[in-house]
């Protein structure tokens, strides 16, 4: 019997090593001081997210709090859509966040160009304070993040990924609070509290994985012979769904398909009763406003034949029909869950890889990130319908 590799070090090792709080809350504060400093900032701003892939995830997870906790009107938007579509029914008080890891995704700056030549606020939000997004906005907020020599260089990008995601995810809370802090929406206090509490959510990472990973490899057991898989979640699970589903095609690569929770029960339901056990679900079902449809799902699913894997909290919900469930231990509350829910994933992938006889990697793309970070970018919004 071949000896099941433990992933989970990795995990504690990437957050210990590669995610310095001080040095990203340093660079926060410098950011966001230079954009409240910035002639065109308006606190009270309605404020366009904007990103590509995981930048844009983390924005769709860190909304839903941020709207009602820091009372920000705020929404996320793919770059294609906002900036070829949405920026024109724009009023010059609105401001642009654009979102990218690199500073190097053509769209997501080509959000920041058109968005000025409109007279609009252009904020870059990036891992990259030299890179072409900081350059091009009006105010940039850098967010660093440390290299990972410890692990194998064809394991690292994996988990350089992860922090990619915590990361900006942390940023945008951060930022997102402080601006609530400033209108008045919410205390100092409850703030740094709630900033307490996602630094800690990020530092249980590894002894997260540790919890699960067994879970997770008999899962991978289950389903190694798929190439489908639906996530699906709503709130602030609706953008973990879609950050875990790219994880099964960006590093299997199996179709990973993201779906709200409520639409699967009127689409995906009928492909299960048809596809019975092949239709496999992860239900992100954090205690929270949608833990009661999570519960109903889950039944739906093994009711049509299919197969539900589960994540939610030690004790949360009932469960009884679910292939596996994986109890994410730690913070309950359902808007912080996007720091800790996508482990499960994370590490399924990581086994169904190995069972395949892969070493677990993120893919290398073939085209040198030609799509991505090349093609032209538009410049006027005039010219736009």
């Amino acid at each position: 019997m071949t000896k099941t590799i433990n992933y989970s070090p990795w995990f504690e090792q990437a957050i210990q090593n590669g995610i310095n709080f001080a040095r990203i809350r340093s660079e926060l504060d410098s950011g966001f001081e230079r954009l409240i400093a910035n002639p065109q900032f308006n606190p009270h701003a309605a404020i366009s997210m904007t990103g590509s892939g995981d930048s844009l995830f983390a924005a769709m997870c860190a909304i839903p709090a941020l709207q009602r906790w820091a009372g920000l009107n705020a929404s996320a938007h793919t770059s294609m859509e906002f900036a070829r579509y949405r920026l024109p029914l724009l009023g010059r008080k609105d401001t642009v966040w654009a979102i990218s890891n690199s500073g190097s995704a053509a769209r997501t700056r080509e959000t920041v160009s058109l968005a000025k030549s409109m007279g609009l606020l252009a904020v870059g939000i990036t891992g990259s304070d030299t890179g072409p997004l900081a350059s091009a906005a009006d105010t940039y907020i850098f967010r660093p993040l440390e290299d990972l020599p410890q692990i194998l260089a064809h394991n690292r990008g994996i988990f350089m990924n992860m922090n990619e995601f915590l990361v900006t995810l942390y940023t945008l809370f951060h930022v997102g609070l402080r601006l609530g802090v400033l209108n008045n929406a919410i205390r100092q206090h409850t703030a740094q509290d709630i900033l307490i509490q996602c630094e800690k959510a990020i530092k249980s990472v590894g002894s997260i994985a540790a919890t699960i990973e067994q879970t997770a490899v008999d899962a991978a057991a289950d389903l190694k012979n798929l190439d489908t898989l639906w996530v699906i979640g709503a709130g602030p699970s609706l953008g973990t769904a879609r950050y875990c589903a790219a994880k099964f095609h960006e590093q299997l690569p199996w179709n990973g398909i993201p779906e709200d929770l409520e639409e699967w029960a009127h689409l995906q339901y009928f492909l299960t009763l048809t596809w019975k056990s092949r239709s496999a679900v992860i239900v992100l079902a954090p205690p929270g406003n949608s833990l009661d449809r999570a519960e109903e799902l889950v039944e739906g699913i093994a009711d049509a034949g299919g197969r539900a894997y589960v994540v939610t909290h030690p004790g949360g919900g009932s469960f009884s029909s679910a292939e596996k469930v994986f109890r994410i231990d730690g913070e309950k509350n359902e808007f912080l869950s996007p720091f800790t829910y996508h482990l499960p994933a994370q590490l399924l992938v990581m086994h169904v890889s190995r069972l395949l006889g892969g070493d677990p990697s993120a893919l290398r793309r073939a085209d040198n990130y030609k799509l991505i970070r090349h093609g032209a970018i538009l410049t006027d919004s005039s010219k736009l319908a």
